[in-house]
């Protein structure tokens, strides 16, 4: 099975170039107007990290159910996973900007008496050092369970008759490490919600919030895997079959849906109790031009991929899922854009929003091919390698 690295060579410094312009333009914008720049850094920053730990938490899901068929996308899976390094570097702007751009951090904000009283008892997690020392603990989390697998995983590669690797005895170790990660990442992506994307609003509160940022990014991490996968499609059709596009493109169906679910009963629960604290995130997005955009991510997100990938044959196709996948992961950031602008001051688009997504992206997806150099394009070493390839979809 052949290495990857001739074809990652060129997408690698396309996609660094338009990452360091884009952070030029986001440096640039950020010296005239340093709020504006680090909202527009924040919603990309969130949408890329999001999709990178719901992709993640699928891959310690397939270990942990030994899920066979996951095996032939093992490698596609790691590219994406392979990204948190990077993050780590990538938040910094964030932790640094924590004043300009969260109103509980800036000493100079004023707040009503009620309001004043609600910021209080949470002054103890509100608080700027705290705020980046955990958001580094959630991203290293991360890092650490990516980084342990895919190592592990690369060691398989060369197991063989000369070597002291046995596959399945490391594959039984991956799934205990898969099984006692799941909940410490579960856990961080959860509270990275509250951190980077409730706490814009200080006094406003959702329990569910956590569920809904995860919602997003676990469907966005399925829609990126499928793009790698119908990447390496194209050049190895014995491997990568219809049936495994049509196992993903289910599961792009169903986390759809639950996305859907977790959007509308945390709407449905916050309408039926009408407490002031909590319906003011609503009414900020139904107001000031965001009724729109408000309509446009209901249909976008969850109408448009529902009718799109409800059909089963057209789950066979890998152009399809991977074409829908790309819509998802638009929908995704326009879904973090609408999180985080309204509540930084019901923001209109800017060109610094396109900027810092192109810098972030492209940093990032840079980071992610640039490892794989030299790394064959799929687990040669896994024991699930034959029984994935010859998986065929039950329904």
């Amino acid at each position: 099975m052949a290495s990857v690295t001739g074809h990652l060579t060129r997408n690698v410094i396309v996609l660094a170039v338009a990452g360091v312009v884009g952070g030029v333009a986001v440096l640039l914008g950020g010296l005239v107007s340093p709020h504006r720049a680090l909202v527009a850094w924040l919603a990309a920053f969130a949408s890329v990290t999001s999709l990178a730990i719901g992709a993640l938490v699928l891959y310690l899901i397939g270990y942990a159910a030994n899920a066979r068929w996951l095996a032939v996308v093992r490698r596609a899976h790691e590219v994406i996973i392979g990204v948190f390094p990077i993050l780590l570097v990538l938040f910094a702007p964030i932790a640094l900007g924590v004043a300009d751009l969260y109103p509980w951090a800036d000493p100079d904000a004023r707040w009503t008496e009620h309001e004043a009283r609600m910021l209080e008892a949470k002054r103890a997690w509100l608080e700027p050092l705290g705020f980046a020392v955990r958001g580094f603990l959630y991203l290293g989390v991360c890092t650490v369970a990516a980084e342990v697998l895919r190592r592990r995983s690369r060691r398989r590669d060369g197991a063989g008759e000369a070597s002291a690797v046995d596959p399945e005895a490391t594959l039984a170790t991956d799934r205990a490490i898969a099984c006692g990660l799941l909940p410490l990442v579960g856990l961080a992506i959860t509270f990275a919600g509250f951190d980077w994307i409730m706490s814009l609003d200080p006094t406003w509160a959702s329990s569910m919030f956590g569920v809904y940022y995860f919602a997003g990014g676990f469907v966005a991490g399925i829609a990126a895997l499928a793009i790698v996968a119908a990447w390496l499609a194209r050049r190895a059709r014995d491997i990568v079959t219809p049936h495994h596009f049509h196992a993903i493109g289910r599961l792009l169906f169903a986390f759809t849906v639950f996305w859907a679910y977790a959007a509308y009963f945390q709407a449905f629960l916050i309408q039926i109790a009408d407490r002031p604290a909590e319906v003011t995130f609503y009414l900020a997005r139904l107001d000031g031009g965001w009724t729109g955009w408000t309509l446009a991510l209901a249909i976008g997100h969850f109408v448009v991929p529902f009718a799109l990938l409800l059909p089963r044959r057209v789950k066979y196709r890998a152009g399809w899922v991977a074409g829908v996948a790309g819509w998802i992961l638009a929908m995704h950031y326009a879904d973090l854009y609408w999180l985080v602008a309204p509540s930084a001051g019901s923001l209109s688009p800017h060109w610094l929003d396109l900027a810092a997504l192109v810098a972030v992206v492209g940093l990032s997806g840079a980071w992610c091919l640039w490892r794989q150099r030299g790394v064959p394009a799929f687990a040669v070493g896994d024991p699930f390698l034959a029984e994935g390839i010859a998986y065929r979809s039950p329904t």
